[in-house]
């Protein structure tokens, strides 16, 4: 038997042959043509993505006997010769195999000859970063001083272990992985090459299973075409790999919808029935809730779905029944899932577990929102008030199945018109923090916090004194709280500003520095008038608004992170 893999069969000729890495070839392909390439070349990027395929047609290039145009003839008797491996000037060396440094030193032996048979010398050593420490120090010698007509390429996928002093010495190009549209057409070229007909649900699977590998996808493709009978669909690839059908995961949605625990677990039988991977079930499941966001957001986002147009549509349709929150949480723990079910020795428990829990999942709301639906029903509950009402999130309560879906989703929930605001603090309502020496010193701050809130922090860490007589507020600072001094005094005509508006006469502000500071205590009760955090913003408004502490209380309501309240801030202004 004589059958050659398709990788090798269909191995680029011509520059123009590689796909997706036109950055590299042009550039390399002037440089030829100039004659102007350098003695090393590093080529970097993930997997199967052309590296060693570049490197030996760069080789090639150099030493073919009738060059077109920066591009090897592939016919001639040395581009025949480097193909097959058999030329004696051109020298393929695994780094993973030969890491020491006697393997480098008899490569520096061979450099010093001349070539023998083409016009110059080139070592291809692949997965370089797999040298040792002193192979490195001993490549690093012939590198800084090569001999005339010899080059070097290397070829790794990790170029950070690579030490600098060899980068340096290298022009490196990045390779890249290939886009679904390039990876998909190369393979569909190759197939039809092959007299094989690959649909387009049967190719849509092998390009995301490939992940813009070129090596990967060939090498798929191959498996495949060795069990089809001339046709490929994504039943022929499912069967070949074992893999879970995409319907699955539409089916799933609808139980998590439903919140039909029992349709979840049936799911896992008939996956385990069929000999399917559950991990791989598992993974999907993340992908899933994945799709389901991009199409929550934004359904123009279908054609980064890797699914055929019509379950696009299905998907898109389920996406209705979920928030975004609701989903950004759903990636999070099925991420969560996949990883402990990768690992368990009990996978199936792990797995049915996981998508009851799924169907179980309680819509998180905002109890601004839940407060004006209390309201809309009648309810006491008054809108959150205070120090950030409506920036806090709860679990939603059971919605009634009939409405809105029956989903229990955020998005079934009403939303109020004009959700409540937080309300700014006034100035009248910053307490002065016990054990203040000079009234007013808080509020000061606090208005500073506004427009120099690293100004305001700083003077949080003096003690102040204000001599009405002459006018001067006095601020005393401890001995190693020079740093925080030096950033007051770049700013003392701010700090003059505020405290003459303060306290309604000229100030001028002398700084002290050695002397006591102000009191720790004292500094944590300014810092929670001025600067407090979001769960002491929802402690002070419970602490005003009885009604809002025992619903926070009932329902067990947290903080928002930044990030959402920033996005809620944004969404409902």
């Amino acid at each position: 038997m004589s059958y050659q893999a398709i990788a090798r069969k269909y191995r680029p000729e011509r520059f123009d042959e590689v796909v997706g890495q036109t950055h590299v070839t042009g550039t390399l392909r002037a440089a030829l043509a100039k004659d102007k390439l350098s003695h090393a070349y590093l080529f970097s990027g993930p997997r199967g993505c052309g590296k060693t395929t570049v490197a030996r047609l760069l080789a090639k290039a150099i030493n073919c006997q009738t060059n077109r145009e920066g591009d090897p003839c592939g016919t001639c008797e040395t581009c025949v010769a480097i193909a097959k491996g058999s030329y004696l000037d051109v020298l393929e060396i695994d780094a993973a195999s030969n890491t020491g440094v006697d393997n480098i030193r008899e490569l520096k032996e061979m450099a010093q000859y001349s070539p023998s048979e083409g016009s110059s010398r080139v070592f291809i050593i692949d997965e370089v970063h797999m040298l040792s420490k002193g192979a490195f120090n001993a490549l690093l010698k012939i590198l800084e001083e090569p001999p005339k007509r010899v080059f070097f390429f290397f070829a790794t996928t990790e170029p950070n272990k690579i030490p600098r002093t060899i980068l340096s010495r290298c022009q490196r190009f990045d390779f890249r992985l290939l886009t679904r549209d390039e990876l998909g057409a190369h393979m569909l070229r190759l197939s039809k090459a092959e007299g094989i007909v690959l649909e387009e649900t049967g190719l849509r699977l092998l390009v995301s299973l490939a992940e813009g590998s070129v090596r990967d996808g060939l090498s798929l493709l191959d498996q495949v075409i060795a069990g089809c009978d001339g046709t490929i669909s994504e039943e022929t690839v499912v069967s070949a790999f074992g893999l879970v059908r995409s319907q699955l995961f539409l089916e799933l949605n609808e139980a998590i919808i439903g919140k039909d625990a029992a349709r979840a677990l049936r799911l896992v039988e008939d996956i385990s029935s069929a000999g399917q991977s559950l991990d791989a079930f598992a993974r999907g499941v993340v992908s899933n809730f994945r799709n389901l966001m991009l199409l929550k957001i934004d359904q123009e986002l279908g054609g980064m779905v890797d699914l055929p147009p019509e379950q696009v549509e299905q998907l898109a349709l389920q996406a209705v029944n979920f928030s975004e929150q609701d989903l950004l949480a759903l990636i999070d723990r099925s991420a969560q899932h996949f990883e402990r079910i990768h690992r368990s020795t009990q996978p199936r428990i792990m797995l049915e577990a996981s998508l009851v829990e799924y169907c179980r999942f309680e819509s998180r709301v905002l109890l601004s929102d839940l407060a004006n639906r209390l309201e809309a029903l009648g309810g006491s509950a008054p809108a959150p008030s205070g120090g950030g009402g409506g920036r806090f999130a709860a679990p939603a309560p059971r919605s009634n199945p009939s409405a809105g879906g029956g989903s229990g989703m955020q998005a079934s929930a009403p939303r109020p018109a004009a959700p409540s605001q937080p309300r700014p603090v006034a100035a009248a309502q910053v307490t002065p923090a016990a054990g203040d020496t000079v009234p007013g010193w808080t509020q000061l701050i606090n208005n500073l916090m506004s427009v120099k809130p690293a100004l305001a922090a700083c003077l949080m860490e003096g003690l102040p004194s204000l001599e009405a007589d002459e006018n001067r507020l006095t601020i005393a600072f401890e001995e190693d709280k020079k740093f925080k001094v030096n950033m007051v005094k770049a700013d003392i005509p701010e700090v003059e500003k505020a405290a003459s508006a303060q306290f309604g006469r000229p100030i001028k502000v002398e700084l002290l520095l050695g002397s006591q500071g102000q009191a720790h205590q004292v500094k944590e009760e300014i810092r929670r008038e001025v600067a407090p955090t979001a769960r002491e913003e929802l402690t002070k408004a419970c602490a005003k608004d009885e009604a809002l502490g025992d619903l926070v209380d009932t329902l067990g309501g947290e903080p928002l992170p930044a990030d959402d309240r920033d996005k809620w801030t944004k969404d409902n202004n």
